[in-house]
């Protein structure tokens, strides 16, 4: 990260034409030129090497960048992943550009309007706005030739400290955060004890969740592949899953020893106990996201924003994440601020569930099995995501539902099933006059079979139309809290535009679109082409052969953390 100066060509000018963000990414645009009688003429030709490179004192840190032609070329920064999975650091920083390895030049203002540079600052908020990363622009003469004023860029990292006297509310607050540290520090203590006297046991294996009481989804449908090829006799297989409610003294511990001593890691979701433990270089740790592609901002996406996280994320730890494409690496890769050859567009392991047709089969007469009566039925099923910040403010407000209008939009042969996110425990509160037509479901366990007997899908934020979509069928989306949605969550890409079915924001509209059958069918398949690479039963084994036994082509990613081997062995 360090270099030994160099020095500047003066016959050469690099020039800021251009500052802009798109949420945590900051793209300068830069003119570099040559001039006078030792011009160089190697700017003008396509072979040169032309790089760029964020210079503060000896901190030397090399930026991607983008030709544009004729001399343009604009650089690209994520503030939240600068340099080794860290956030650009305190200082202040020029652009130096450099050709074939020789430096020739250092970014200059070429004057126009300083508020320019105001207004290009920005401050992310993060930590309950208890800490704040602020990127701001100024000038300062160049020492090289004083009638140039050096581009600066100037980055701090605010913490906001604790007031007030020690009694009180204040003083109660203090406590608790110092009982917190210490279960942190016990937790961190446990940790490194264990990997000291055991460390990763070569072949052992580890599900885990902290957000499911039981495995499911990609974790389930990995680990029932390892067993169908045979390899839980070559491998160790163990599993933990709790919800934060029932989180634990003794679970805590039991967790951290299969922590301490597990070669592979899978995750399925956020895992906050990577908030306080450095998982051990030897460990590799896998993020089998469970979402496909939605639309809302999760982790670095929403940086900044309403429950933004914090710069420190267990996100930061995985040796590798999935994903269905890749046009979605560098999407997954900004979300978890970790690099795009650490995303692998594996495809997601419980598509091959909702693929197999032997297991569709099984799934609709199963369900058609319980419920008789809806057999020949046109089959409409209303799955919001939920609303809040997590697990324990998760919500969804009924009041937007207008049942009787709902009842009376839907023809005889229609009925609606109600199937909300498991986070949400208040059941929906269908009027009895309508239970022969609106059935709440949300507790039916198959809920990828409920997607096959769907003749339209009504839902919002979901990555349910993950699935769906391979369906190739209808669907609306009800977004009355748009506005607020974007505001605090946040959207990576532009909602009505990637939704693949028509966005209602009333449930005027809502009904309209139903009665009128406007879906937008269009979209759909754009959809599906930006968010599937394969459309086939093979990603458990994709996952499996890629990244757990590592015998995938070389484009599966970086090399193996090391310190990794797949041999066997049992015991604890």
């Amino acid at each position: 990260m360090t270099a030994p100066q160099q020095g500047i060509d003066r016959h050469a000018t690099l020039e800021v034409t251009s500052i802009s963000w798109e949420r945590i990414h900051v793209t300068i645009g830069l003119r570099l030129s040559s001039h006078g009688a030792a011009a160089d003429p190697a700017f003008g030709t396509t072979g040169a090497a032309v790089t760029f490179a964020f210079v503060s004192g000896r901190r030397v840190v090399e930026v991607p960048a983008t030709d544009a032609g004729d001399g343009h070329f604009h650089v690209h920064v994520n503030v939240t992943n600068f340099a080794q999975r860290r956030a650009v650091p305190d200082g202040t920083w020029r652009v130096r550009a450099s050709v074939d390895g020789r430096v020739v030049a250092v970014a200059s203002f070429p004057g126009g309007s300083l508020g320019d540079l105001d207004d290009a600052s920005r401050v992310f908020l993060y930590g309950a706005h208890s800490a704040a990363l602020t990127v701001s622009y100024g000038v300062s003469e160049s020492a090289e030739d004083p009638s140039r004023l050096e581009f600066l860029i100037h980055t701090y990292h605010l913490h906001r400290g604790g007031s007030g006297a020690r009694g009180g509310l204040m003083g109660r607050l203090r406590g608790l955060v110092g009982k917190l540290r210490l279960r942190q520090r016990f937790v961190r203590l446990v940790y490194l004890a264990i990997v000291r006297v055991r460390g990763p046991q070569p072949g052992r294996i580890l599900f885990a969740s902290d957000q499911q009481a039981t495995m499911g989804g990609n974790l389930l449908r990995v680990h029932e592949r390892m067993i169908e090829r045979g390899l839980d006799r070559r491998f160790d297989l163990r599993t933990s899953f709790r919800l934060p409610a029932t989180t634990g003294w003794l679970t805590t511990v039991r967790i951290l020893r299969l922590l301490a001593t597990s070669e592979v890691v899978l995750l399925d979701d956020y895992f906050g106990l990577l908030n306080t433990v450095t998982i051990d270089r030897r460990t590799r740790v896998i993020q089998l996201w469970h979402a496909g592609s939605g639309f809302k901002s999760v982790g670095y996406s929403r940086f900044g924003s309403a429950d933004s996280p914090h710069l420190n994320q267990p996100h930061r730890q995985y040796t590798f994440a999935i994903c269905g494409s890749e046009h979605l690496r560098p999407v997954y890769a900004e979300a978890f601020g970790i690099e795009e050859q650490a995303v692998i567009p594996t495809g997601l392991p419980r598509i091959d569930w909702f693929l197999d047709e032997e297991r569709t089969a099984a799934s609709v007469e199963t369900f058609y099995a319980e419920h008789p009566r809806l057999r020949g039925t046109r089959i409409v099923l209303f799955a919001p995501t939920f609303r809040g910040a997590s697990y324990h403010s998760a919500s969804y407000d009924y009041g937007l539902i207008d049942f009787d209008a709902l009842a009376a939009a839907c023809p005889p042969d229609t009925v609606v099933l109600f199937r909300m996110h498991h986070f949400v425990t208040e059941p929906v509160p269908i009027p009895d006059r309508y239970r022969d037509r609106f059935f709440d479901v949300t507790k039916y366990a198959d809920g990828l079979g409920l997607l096959h007997v769907t003749d339209l899908l009504i839902t919002d934020y979901s990555s349910i139309i993950y699935e769906f979509s391979l369906l190739d069928r209808p669907m609306l989306f009800f977004a009355p809290d748009r506005a607020v949605y974007a505001a605090t969550r946040g959207f990576h890409r532009e909602y009505a535009e990637t939704a693949p079915g028509r966005v209602c924001e009333t449930f005027a509209d809502l009904l309209d679109a139903l009665t009128r059958g406007d879906f937008e069918d269009e979209k759909r398949a754009r959809f599906r082409a930006e968010n599937f690479d394969r459309i086939d039963t093979g990603a458990g084994d994709r996952v499996i052969d890629w990244l757990i036994l590592q015998e995938g082509p070389a484009q599966a990613g970086p090399p193996a953390v090391p310190g990794t081997s797949s041999t066997t062995s049992r015991g604890d």
